[in-house]
């Protein structure tokens, strides 16, 4: 895959996903080191997201901010 937004996203969906598989499973057997690592893994799985959402949002924004959208009237509107 390549680092195109939505591949992206599905990559860290699919990590996140067996993340929790992983959590789930270990706390239904009790097994506490397995969860707290999923735990840990989870937390850092988290941050990725959050620092590609950040570098998503710069690069989604205009480059600009004193552009503004042209309004034309809609055809037979009276102003």
């Amino acid at each position: 895959m390549n680092d195109a937004p939505i591949d992206l996203a599905l990559r860290h969906l699919s990590e996140t996903r067996n993340i929790l598989a992983l959590l789930i499973t270990s706390s239904e057997s009790f097994d506490y080191p397995k969860a707290k690592e999923a735990l840990g893994k989870l937390q850092r799985k988290m941050k990725e997201l959050g620092d590609a959402q950040a570098a998503l949002v710069t690069l989604w924004q205009p480059a600009d901010n004193n552009v503004m959208p042209v309004r034309f009237p809609e055809r037979g509107a009276r102003d």
